[in-house]
């Protein structure tokens, strides 16, 4: 089979508007794009059953794993939000903000509902078979619905839909992109921290009114808890796009990033885990801001400076990451059941999940885009 690298019509192209393309950021999206499995096999044999199919463990090794979705959680997602508002402005500026959200509805609208009509009953199967089966499969369906990590399609849409709305209201002329050479240090910190303390006051106010752990039924938001996170990751790559940020950033803001989350972990952490709601929120949300922002410096510094070309491996894996995101709950709940007389602890159980699902995903992503109709869509 040939590699397919046709470029996937992924939700924005890592090109801002009159620049060679930014392959390191098509990078960060695969090296993302695998943080995504991982996070799903890790829940799939840990102590958070929140997956479509999951192994109760039996061994300590699940803790390491829940470690890891503690992690992962934390910026993620919003460093997915960062790239995706990064390259809004300059998709809005070539296209009108009304072809953009045209675009955006048929982009994100269609992988999501393929996942709600194709995928997800895929996934969601076995669940049904083994502990709801006396119930008619159409009405469970429709009774857990949710659109599984699809969520982050939508919410990724309604996001760039308010600001094509806002583009397309505002008057004055929008600001051409500039490029005044490497950021001042001081200026680039000074922007992180301010960052870091709005986000945490809002999710610290957040929380005492959607606790971590909430779960908000048909729209699907797992950690609504984290959406001040999301937005204000968005509205900062929107910001930080007409400048060019991300590609201007002294790479010292890697340390800084790195020692704070380091040090909301060593001060904040216990406070987290409070069973007063009113402490562990304002914890939790000043945790979570300053993790999330400091590690996505640190991702971000790491891939622009060590890998900052493509190739023809990288190509088909930025190709089809993609749809790797809308496939993967499928491909991993029918590895996991093929695996069920494995008898391994918990860790063991996930690394050979990882390892057959990583390769088995972006193969059937590149046969399924095969299909003309498909490809246009993932």
């Amino acid at each position: 089979m040939n590699l397919d690298t046709r470029a996937a019509p992924a939700p924005d192209a890592a090109r801002p508007s009159g620049r060679p393309r930014l392959y390191w950021i098509d990078t960060v999206r695969i090296a993302l794009t695998v943080l995504v499995l991982a996070h799903h096999c890790a829940v799939t044999y840990g102590n958070i059953p929140v997956w479509f199919y999951n192994e109760p463990p039996h061994d300590p090794s699940a803790s390491v794993l829940d470690i890891l979705v503690v992690i992962n959680q934390s910026y993620f997602m919003g460093l997915f939000f960062l790239i995706s508002g990064y390259f809004v402005p300059g998709s809005i500026d070539r296209k009108g903000p009304g072809a953009f959200a045209r675009d955006r509805l048929v982009r994100l609208g269609l992988p999501l509902l393929a996942f709600v009509i194709l995928i997800r009953p895929l996934a969601s199967f076995w669940s049904w078979r083994t502990n709801h089966a006396d119930v008619p499969y159409p009405l469970y369906y429709l009774v857990s619905f949710d659109p599984g990590p699809t969520w982050f399609l939508e919410v990724l849409l309604v996001f760039s839909l308010i600001y094509a709305g806002y583009r397309a209201l505002r008057s004055r002329a929008v600001p051409k992109p500039t490029d005044d050479g490497k950021l001042r240090w001081i200026v680039a910190a000074g922007t992180v921290v301010g960052l870091i303390v709005i986000m945490g006051i809002l999710m610290a106010a957040w929380r005492q009114l959607v606790p971590d752990g909430t779960y908000w039924p048909i729209v699907g938001l797992p950690t609504p808890s984290f959406l001040p996170q999301y937005a204000l990751m968005f509205a900062a790559g929107v910001l930080a796009a007409r400048r060019r940020w991300l590609e201007r950033m002294p790479g010292s803001l890697a340390f800084l990033g790195g020692g704070l989350a380091l040090l909301a972990a060593v001060l904040l952490g216990p406070s987290v885990m409070a069973t007063d709601p009113l402490t562990a929120g304002i914890a939790g949300g000043f945790a979570m801001a300053v993790l999330g922002v400091g590690l996505s410096l640190v991702v971000l510094v790491i891939f622009r400076r060590f890998a900052p070309g493509t190739g023809p491996i990288r190509q088909f894996l930025s190709a089809n990451a993609f749809a790797v995101y809308v496939i993967h709950p499928a491909v991993l709940v029918a590895i996991a059941l093929l695996l069920q007389g494995l008898v391994a602890p918990a860790i063991v159980k996930f690394a050979v999940l990882l390892i057959l699902s990583i390769p088995a995903c972006w193969l059937l992503a590149a046969l399924l885009r095969r299909i003309p109709a498909v490809g246009r869509i993932i």
